[in-house]
């Protein structure tokens, strides 16, 4: 049987046939720098592209109004301010608790080194259920940057993070 979707605005009615589909997108226009060597730092959103059913509460949690599985999807731009190796450690927590084997660790190299880390995870969400991606460096000159528009020749910014999130299940 197929999904069935109905709204009702003041004297119009809509229908849906087919399932749902709930989706967001998200990035920052803002440098996130590191708490501290022993804090955990958690990726924020300043700006939703667009969403349906997905959405951001205090600007770190992706929060989830339907229950359903969902792929959450982000591209961070890493960087360090200093000279040496540094690591990063990004993980996934659900409704404030760490999930079991989502950490991933990267190294940035060198003086002023960068590197962009992008990955995913599948989730089974309940209805209200919150997702944040949690990062820590031993380095407080670890730092996600965004970079603004250049020119010669014209080029966008460069979001510090972007997030999208979709159901597929």
């Amino acid at each position: 049987m197929s999904d069935v979707n109905v709204t009702v605005t003041g004297t119009s009615i809509g229908v849906q046939v087919g399932p749902q589909s709930y989706y967001g997108s998200f990035y920052s226009t803002q440098d996130q720098t590191n708490a501290g060597a022993t804090s955990v730092n958690k990726m924020t959103y300043n700006t939703t592209d667009f969403s349906n059913g997905v959405s951001i509460v205090s600007d770190s949690r992706i929060t989830i109004a339907n229950a359903g599985i969902y792929n959450i999807e982000f591209s961070a731009q890493l960087s360090k301010g200093d000279s040496g190796d540094d690591t990063i450690q990004i993980w996934l927590c659900k409704n404030g608790s760490n999930m079991a084997n989502s950490n991933t660790e990267v190294t940035l190299v060198g003086n002023n080194g960068k590197h962009l880390a992008s990955w995913n995870w599948f989730v089974n969400a309940a209805a209200g259920d919150y997702f944040e991606i949690c990062w820590h460096s031993s380095d407080t000159a670890v730092s996600i940057d965004y970079q603004a528009a250049a020119t010669t020749p014209t080029r966008p910014a460069i979001p510090s993070v972007i997030l999208t999130v979709n159901k597929v299940g």
